[in-house]
């Protein structure tokens, strides 16, 4: 029986930490159900030369082993608009291209920029439409500083949003209150698509607990008889860093023999002076760089709580990747309200902590909080991966993406 060919979009690169997370394992497994995929990225040129030719090469052998072709476009920073308008019209061309000569089915679009692409495609192809929404992605961008409401990119992101809602045959949101919004919008009352919600999801099996490795590991980081808080991910913009040190600052008075860990590949120049300002001393923060998303489990599993302050402006739409991550490494998560649908699922399953505000007094009910939770010890740990189990594993998201798949193009 001939395969299925599936073409996914992507305007993030495959040398970026974030596809290798939330895309390749899919991908893998969807392709052991008949599907044959062309993965089209956005590469930055910085990612290109680290990796190089033998890098990418190995990483396309990798991939074509699993029925996924990987093919990507350079991607433009400057000038800002114009590079943007450029990356989108080779993205045209090139998937008119692989969608005529591989005779795609579906289009799967991850996220608004790449899905201007099918905008234009639809008009001239027949293929079938998968819209990945990702969250709102104008609305984020308001609340992480970089736009404003009603300025000329926000409206064309959400001019773009609503046609692609109007042209998919399926539509998935990373949370239940994003798919409940969708449902409200009087443009979609007389669309009968399918919808289904897949959150960020893990790989129970890289994700889990090796106390061995656990412990060799803090060891070697010279934390093994520490308390570790830890923060994984990008500083800056949506992401609350000094909320977060304003938070330890407080936990360590009651967890003295805490330490804060910082996972990143962003530059912690500006946390550690926000360290020096509010007098934590330097000595219980440590920052660790270049960790790939291989590597990423062996500091997960590291750490005795997770921590992540978002922007929570209409970030109702967002699923964090590292929660996931964290719980399958038997993880508890600190985390504030108003991202996606994390505080049902945290208070659900009685797995972390939700700090209300930004308060001192909020800061200190939730530490008090974390340490009586960790004191259950391994009955928390495995309600943790319990929970990231039933509700974010790989398969469990596979499952529904396989279902979408299989209505809209059927044996």
């Amino acid at each position: 029986m001939e395969k299925s060919r599936v073409l996914f979009l992507s305007y993030n690169g495959l040398l970026e930490p974030i596809l290798p997370s939330q895309v390749v394992p899919y991908l893998k497994e969807l392709a052991r159900h008949g599907f044959v995929f062309t993965l089209l990225t956005y590469e930055k040129s910085k990612d290109l030369k680290s990796a190089g030719k033998s890098g990418i090469d190995s990483k396309k052998s990798e991939l074509a082993a699993c029925d996924i072709e990987w093919e990507y476009i350079r991607y433009h920073k400057n000038p800002p608009f114009l590079s943007t308008l450029f990356d989108l019209a080779a993205g045209i061309l090139k998937a008119a291209h692989i969608i005529s000569s591989k005779k795609v089915r579906l289009v799967h679009i991850r996220g608004v920029t790449p899905g201007i692409i099918m905008i234009v495609l639809s008009k001239i192809f027949r293929v079938k439409i998968l819209f990945d929404m990702r969250g709102l992605l104008a609305e984020e961008y308001v609340g992480g500083g970089l736009w404003r409401e009603g300025s000329a990119s926000f409206k064309l992101v959400k001019a773009a949003e609503r046609h692609l809602l109007e042209i998919s045959d399926a539509v998935t949101t990373l949370t239940y209150k994003h798919m409940e919004y969708n449902k409200d919008l009087d443009y979609l009352a007389d669309r009968s698509i399918p919808m289904d919600v897949i959150p960020c999801c893990v790989d129970m099996g890289h994700f889990s607990q090796d106390k061995g490795r656990r412990d060799k590991t803090r060891k070697r980081l010279m934390i093994d008889d520490k308390f570790v808080l830890m923060y994984a991910g990008k500083i800056g913009t949506f992401y609350l860093m000094d909320e977060m040190l304003d938070f330890f600052k407080v936990f360590s008075k009651i967890a003295p023999n805490s330490i804060f860990l910082i996972v990143t590949n962003d530059d912690a120049g500006r946390a550690m002076a926000r360290v020096r300002e509010i007098g934590i001393s330097e000595g219980v923060i440590k920052v660790i760089n270049g960790i790939t998303f291989n590597e990423m489990n062996v500091y997960t599993e590291c750490a005795d709580a997770a921590i992540f302050f978002i922007n929570p402006y209409k970030k109702f739409g967002s699923s964090p990747i590292k929660m996931g991550e964290f719980l399958a490494s038997g993880v508890p998560v600190v985390i504030n309200p108003g991202i996606g649908d994390t505080e049902e699922f945290v208070d659900k399953y009685n797995i972390g902590v939700v700090i209300k505000s930004f308060k001192e007094s909020d800061f200190s009910a939730g530490a008090e909080k974390l340490v009586s939770l960790k004191s259950e010890g391994g009955l928390l740990a495995a309600r943790c991966r319990d929970a990231a189990s039933k509700d974010l594993s790989l398969e469990y998201g596979v499952e529904k993406y396989l279902s979408l798949y299989k209505r809209l193009i059927p044996s």
